[in-house]
Order: structure tokens, then sequence, then C-alpha cells
């Protein structure tokens, strides 16, 4: 509660501490029944009700207003702000809110809890309050619409598990702690509640005193049917709903919970129930939430309570409910054919569950059977004959795993909204034509046994078409590509299809997925704008060129075509509205075609893998270019200039072996912050290279034959520099200006004999390593000058022989790898390190000396001097306890 109160004192009162303005305040409690707003609203007025001249708390609105009527209710509000009490006579001779007003001089608290209309709201408080100043109003509902007058409203949230356990064991054992024995029953509890403080505390008092058997039983029971208590106190909130948003509610609570908002509204849509003002009023109410992702929620306590509803319906013959969830109810009315025209939906998880057996009449008395899910897979269901019938009321029919080879042919799905058989036996779906006017979502993925799409001429408002996986697909129906309000079609991994069609017009389509159709040769001629195709994948396919007409698709964002390796040329390209194009593996394709015109949106171009052995001059029209990969194109060699790519923050040439030179850069590119160049055969990096004044990371691994470096390196925002297996570079440039931004400088495995004096110039230095830098015999003495360097590594440095003086404290330096170099001795200013933690030394074989002021260094834990063979034996009696000798 302590939360609740802070919370609620900072909307009351917020205004700087000592002030307090002279303004009258409405706070709004909103949330679900069993929430704890009413206990929060007394927990304030009985904290603060001496701060004010008159207060009252009128509890149980919504009742009072039912019970007794609106008179009565302002009679005790007039009442006890007055201190007199007020009769019927004096409201009817002077008006009430001529008496509210008299009394409008007064600092007043008013507490109106429980209120579910408006009229209650100003029947009490009129349309425009006129309370005095500093005057607190705080409202309780469940209804957020009611809280428009509200200046702030507070909406409590339920408990975490620990918040939760403490309020449950207080009910439960009278104390905040319980015995060992309870222990897991109490998690138990908790899980059910899930932080509920109606549910805590009604079933701790219902729980007192019990034995362990006995709460087993409990929660058992609750486990079906949900404690009347707590279903009374939810049931309020439904009962308040109209008709149309009751079987929302219910279809909620038994079907529609955990998936997308927007599919629900569609199939609810289909059923006639208004679900766009419905589940607004549903959530205004609190009964249900939108999760951020999109999906519905219910408290479970809530859905316990909208199935209750339902079980009333027929305690003892779940036939004749209106809706169906239970494993056990539902297969017992589907093997038992004990289901009657009352059901209206019916949701089967075989997940699970053993096998279910369906006879042909499963569905035959079910005629007003609205929405249909049966989950899982074929292995689990099976039909004694070719079911007969099927609802003709159906909106929804999900049945992944059906063994059903075809829809009933008898049946008629006029209000069929969703068709969803996916992993299903599915061989035809239907035979000839069908009219589905409202029919909006196909999935038939994964139907291995499906050869053919039906014909879709009468199903006019299909919206999404998913053939995903369908590996026996030979081909489609061309009544595919009249449906003009098609928004999605899937033909992912159908790859046995061949054509689709010689030319296409559809101007609703905004997604075509025809990746992994590897024996897909042609893509149609796109006949007329269309504006709305977003996304094209192609990726995986056999085709070997793009029509020109592929420009047609003027909104076009991502043009997928990897892994196409018989696409050997492409149209010029001009969709300005192409955001990614990706070639990856696109093998046959030795020119990246012109791009005509400036194309400023584009900021992701892949190109990996590709047989182009240059790039043309407009690629500089891609002037928003941000990402260039050119990774394993191992013929191209050479690049245009890219100083017109001002946008671009990534060029990768990994493994572009056929690179000998690195454009100039005429002016100024501060974007550019990764450049990649490792495995390519360039010999030199030109001056201009430090014209890049963005760049972070510039990476020349395996540069095999890079040479040199630019004499001067100026390129302050460096943070990474790999010149790891460069075996050619000799020499490591000057650094003639601090440069605070290296952190990361890896020479490893080059010819380099030395580094520059100017090395102390990398003032942010992290990390050095020069392992298997054969050439290297010494490093400068202006190395101990790098107070951030943590790690340096001389590992097989083997011309390496003496290790410099240090002249100051390295209080940085944390890992020193000298392994396998011909150093003979370490200085005795090895003290100056004094943060060293591991040392290696490890096949020093000329190592003939440690010195005495080794033992100075106090946080050494690892030393390695295996195979050092000349080192004599040495005592270090009060040094050993800190070492780990590995």
């Amino acid at each position: 509660m302590d939360s609740h109160m802070q919370e609620m004192h900072l909307l009351l009162h917020p205004d700087p501490p000592g002030v307090e303005l002279d303004d009258v305040r409405v706070v709004g409690i909103w949330g679900m029944g069993g929430l704890g707003k009413t206990t929060i609203a007394r927990a304030v007025y009985d904290e603060i009700a001496c701060q004010f001249e008159a207060c009252c708390f009128l509890e149980n609105v919504k009742e009072g207003f039912m019970n007794h009527g609106e008179l009565h209710m302002q009679k005790k509000l007039l009442s006890s702000i007055s201190g007199n009490k007020v009769g019927s006579s004096d409201i009817s001779k002077n008006g009430f809110q001529v008496m509210l007003k008299n009394l409008g001089h007064k600092k007043l608290l008013v507490v109106v809890d429980d209120v579910d209309k408006l009229a209650q709201i100003e029947a009490l408080l009129g349309k425009e309050h006129s309370f005095g100043g500093g005057s607190r109003i705080i409202i309780t509902t469940r209804d957020w619409q009611l809280l428009s007058i509200a200046d702030v409203i507070y909406s409590p949230k339920v408990f975490n598990d620990a918040g939760a356990l403490e309020l449950f064991r207080r009910y439960a054992f009278r104390t905040k702690q319980s015995t060992k024995d309870y222990d897991n029953l109490s998690r138990r509890v908790i899980e059910y509640a899930q932080g509920l403080p109606l549910a805590l505390k009604v079933l701790g008092a219902f729980l007192y005193n019990k034995t362990v058997s006995e709460w087993e039983d409990v929660l058992e029971k609750i486990r079906k049917i949900p404690q009347r208590e707590i279903h009374d106190v939810l049931k309020t909130s439904f009962d308040g709903l109209d008709d149309a948003e009751k079987d929302i509610f219910l279809d909620i609570a038994c079907f529609f919970k955990g998936m997308q908002k927007d599919y629900a509204i569609e199939i609810l849509d289909g059923c006639g129930f208004y679900p766009h003002t419905g589940i607004r009023v549903l959530i205004d109410r609190a009964l249900i939430t939108v999760s951020w992702w999109g999906t519905l929620e219910m408290h479970d306590s809530l859905q316990e309570m909208g199935r209750e509803i339902v079980r009333q319906e027929s305690i003892k013959v779940p036939g004749r409910r209106s809706r169906l969830w239970s494993y056990g109810d539902v297969h017992h009315v589907l093997t038992q054919n004990t289901g009657t025209e009352a059901v209206e939906s019916i949701i089967l998880d075989l997940s699970n569950s053993n096998e279910v057996c369906l006879n042909a009449e499963a569905f035959d008395s079910m005629t007003q059977l609205r929405l249909l899910r049966i989950n899982h897979s074929y292995a689990k269901q099976h039909l004694i004959a070719h079911l007969k019938f099927l609802s003709r009321e159906l909106r929804c029919l999900c049945w992944p795993g059906s063994p059903l080879k075809s829809l009933p042919s008898n049946c008629q799905f006029k209000n069929l909204v969703d068709l969803d058989m996916q992993d299903s036996r599915i061989e035809q779906l239907w035979e000839g034509t069908q009219t589905l006017e409202k029919l909006k979502f196909i999935n038939l993925s994964y139907c291995l046994y499906l050869k053919e799409t039906p014909d879709f001429t009468m199903v006019p408002n299909l919206e999404r078409l998913i053939f995903e996986g369908c590996i026996s697909l030979v081909e489609v129906s061309p009544s595919i590509w009249t449906l003009t309000k098609l928004v999605l079609l899937n033909l992912t991994g159908c790859n046995k299809l061949t054509i689709l069609a010689s030319s296409i017009r559809m101007q609703s389509l905004e997604i075509l997925e025809l990746s992994w159709c590897s024996s897909l040769e042609m893509f149609p001629e796109i006949l007329e704008v269309m504006e709305k195709l977003s996304q094209l994948n192609i990726s995986g396919s056999k085709i070997k060129e793009l029509p020109l007409s592929i420009n047609n698709l003027t909104g076009l964002r991502y043009l997928k075509l990897k892994y196409c390796k018989e696409l050997k040329s492409l149209p010029s390209i001009r969709m300005k509205s192409l955001e990614t194009l990706d070639l990856c593996g696109c093998s046959s394709l030795e020119m990246f075609s012109g791009i005509l015109e400036v194309m400023e949106e584009l900021p992701k171009l892949y190109l990996s893998g590709l047989k182009i052995k240059q790039l043309a001059l407009s690629i500089n029209n891609l002037t928003g270019l941000r990402y260039l990969n050119l990774r394993d194109c191992k013929e191209l060699k050479s690049l245009p200039s890219i100083i017109h790519m001002r946008s671009l923050e990534t060029l990768d040439l990994f493994g572009c072996l056929s690179l000998e030179m690195f454009p100039e850069i005429f002016e100024v590119m501060e974007k550019l912050p990764k450049l990649n160049l490792s495995g390519s055969k360039i010999k030199e990096l030109p001056s201009s290279i430090n014209n890049l004044t963005g760049l972070r990371f510039l990476n020349l691994e395996d540069c095999k034959e890079l040479k040199s470096l630019p004499s001067v390196i100026h390129m302050r925002s460096l943070k990474t520099l790999n010149l790891s297996g460069c075996s050619s570079l000799e020499m490591f440039p000057e650094i003639l200006e601090v440069m605070e931004g290296l952190e990361g400088l890896d020479l490893s495995g080059s010819k380099i004999k030395e580094l520059s004096s100017s090395i102390n110039n990398l003032t942010e230095l992290r990390y050095l390593r020069l392992k298997d830098c054969k050439e290297l015999k010494s490093l400068p003495s202006s190395i101990c000058q790098l107070k951030s360097l943590s790690y340096l590594s001389l590992s097989g440095c083997t011309k390496f022989e003496v290790f410099p003086n240090i002249e100051e404290n390295m209080e940085g330096l944390r890992v020193l790898h000298l392994d396998g170099t011909s150093i003979k001795e370490l200085p005795p200013s090895i003290e100056r390190l004094q943060q060293l933690e591991s040392l290696n030394l490890r096949n020093c074989e000329s190592l003939v000396h440690l010195p005495d002021t080794f033992c100075n260094l106090a946080h050494l834990s690892t030393l390695n001097l295996n195979g050092c063979t000349n080192l004599g034996v040495q005592i270090f009696l009060n040094f050993l306890s800190t070492l780990r000798f590995c």
C-alpha cells in the first residue's frame, strides 16, 4: 500500500514542497474489479482528511444509485460536507446544485467510489463543480471514459510475486510468514491470483486455518470453478455491457485471448458484433488489455469469470453451452456427438493430450458454430469417415494438422472469414468454384500433398494467401491474379512451381514472397504501376533476369534476390522508394546495372559474392546509401570514387581477392565509420584516407600484399585498427597528432621491425597486439606513457630481446604476453606495472633472470614460466600465496 500512497500523494499534491496552490484537483483511480481501487481511496482519505474543512466518502455509488436513487446519494453528500442532516424536502425546496454551490467556499475532500455512469458524477458534483480552493476530488471507476473530467488518472498495477505473497500470508496465516508445508501451495495460489488483491484476500481468508489436504482440494476446485465472491465482484463489469459487447468479451475469454487484436476484429466483424467500438469499451472498462505487440489479453480471474458465465449455461451438459474450451468437454462433445445448436465456438488444444477420434457426424448438430480451432498435428486426429458437415455459420476455421483431404463438398461457407489448415493432409481445397465473399485469409502452408490451388474467382475479398512450404504445388490458378484486394501472397519454398503468370497487375498487393521457389525461371511482366507492393523476395529461385517493367513497382522498399545463382543481368533501376536491394550470392551476375537517376532512399545494398569486376560510376547516384556490402566479390578489381556517397556508414570489401587499389578520397567524408578491406589485394592506402574523418573501424586483416600505410595517420575518430596478417607491411607510420579515440591496434603477423616513439600519441590505447611480428626487435621507451594500455601481446616475436625500461608507472596494464620471445631478463622497473595480473613468459628459452623487484607485483595472480629452461630456481616466499602457476 505504501507505493500506492506515494503515487496518490504526488498526484493530489503536485506542487513543490512547501508550496500549495489554491486549485481544485480531480484525481481518477481506474482499473479492473478487485484491483483495490476502493482500498487505496479509503487509505488516502483516512490519511489526509484532517487537512480539509469538510469531507465525504461516498462508497458504492453505482449500487447506491441502483438501490436508493439519486436523491438519497445527494442527501448523503450534502449532509457530510455541511455537517447537518439534509432531508429530501430541503433539496426539493432549495435545489441540490444551489445547496452545493453555497458550500463552495469550503476546502473539501470528496471521494466518489465505484461509479459506472457519467450521470452519477454529474448528479453529485455538477457538470462544472465549484468547490473551494485546495479541494480534492477522488473518483474510482472501471470505465476510463468517465474520467474525462479528471486532471490525472492513477491506474494501480497488480502485485508482483513478493508483494502478492506478503498480502496472501497476511490473510491465510495472519502473519507475513508461513510454514514450509504450505510454501509450494502458497506459490500455486500466487500463480493463480496473478497479483489481483481481491483474489489474494478472498483465497487467503478462505484457506485460513485449513489443513494441507484441504488446501489441495480448494486449489483443484478453483482451477475449474472460480470462487463465488471473486466471480461476483468481477461480474458487475460484465453486467453493464450490451449484448454485442458481452459476446465479444466471452469470445475473447473462451477463444481469442492471446491472439492479435486486428485478427480478432476481422473475425468478430464477420460475426456482426461491431468490434471496433466493442473492444474499445472493454479496454476502457478494464476488462481486457492490448499488449505492446498487439495481442488481446485479460487477467486470468476475468477469463475465469467469463468462462464461468458460459459454464452456468448448462452445468452438466457441455454440448448445450455456447462456447467450449476444456479438452475434456470438447473431447466428449466431438467423440460422443453430444453437440447442439447452442455451441458457437470450440477451441481444442491437443499439444499435451491424447489422440482424438472424430466420426463423420461429429459436427452435424452444431449448426450455429462460428469459431473452430483445433491445434496440433494430424498425428493426434483421426476420422472414421469423411467429414459430412461443418456449420455454414463458421467465420473462423483453424484446423492445423487436419486429417481432411478436402473441405466437405456439401457445405457452404458463405460466412467464412479465416481458413487456416496449415500442415494438413489437404490435397484439394475445393472443386470448381465456391462463393466465399467474406473470406479474407487462407493459410495452407506446409500442406505437403497440395498440388494445385483452387479457383478463386468467387473469393473477391481475399487479403492474405499463404502456400509456404507446399512442396507438391506445381501450378497456381490464374484466378489469383484477379484478386484485387490481395495484400499478401506467400509461395516461399514451393520448389516445384515453375511459372507464375506471364503478367500481373495487382493494385492492393503489398508483399510477394517467392523465396526458394527453386524451379521458378521467370518473373512476370508488371503491366501497370503497382504503388503498394513494398516487399518482393525472389531469393533462391532460378530466374535469369528481371523484366524492365520491374520499375513499375514504384512503392517497392525491399527487393531480395539472394542466391539467384542463374541471374545474369538486371535492368537499370529507378525505384526511388527502394530501401534494401539484396543480391548476395548471385554468382552469375557479372555487372551491376547502372543507376540512371538519383536515388536518395536506398540505404542498404548487398552485392556480396557477385562476379562483378568493377562498379559503375553511377553508383554515386545512390546518395542516401549507408551500407554497401561487396564481400567475396573475388573478381572485383577497382572501385569508383566514393566521394559522392556522403551518407555511407559501412563499406565491406572483405575477401575481394582481386582488389588492388583503394580510390582517392578527395573531400572530407564525415559519416563513414566502418571500412573492411580484409583479405583484399591492395598494396597501399592513399594518404587521402585521412579524409575519412568519421572512420572508427578500419580492418585490413590478411591484406598480405599491403606494403605501406600513409606516412602520417591523423584520423582522430579511429577506434580500432586491425593490420593483423599483413605479412608484407614493414613499417608503422608516425602519429604526429594525439589520437584520443584509438583503443585497439593489432599488428600481429606483420613485418614491422620497430614502432615509432610517436606511439605515445595514442593516449587512449587499451589493446596492442604484436603477436608473431618475427622482425620486431624492440619497443620504444615511450610506450610506458600509454596510461590506458591494459593488454600488450608480444607472443612469438622471436627477435624481441629487450623489454624497455619502464620510466613511469603503468597503472592500466593488466595482461602482458612475452611468450616465445628472446628476452634474457626483465628490467627491475617491471615493478612499475602496479596492476599487472597476468604475465606469460612461456617458452622464453633465453630468459635467465627475474629481478628482485618482481616480488613487488602485488596484483599478479597468473605467471606462466613453462619452457623457460634457462631460468634458475627463485623463491618468492612472500609472493607465492597470490600466484596461480599454469
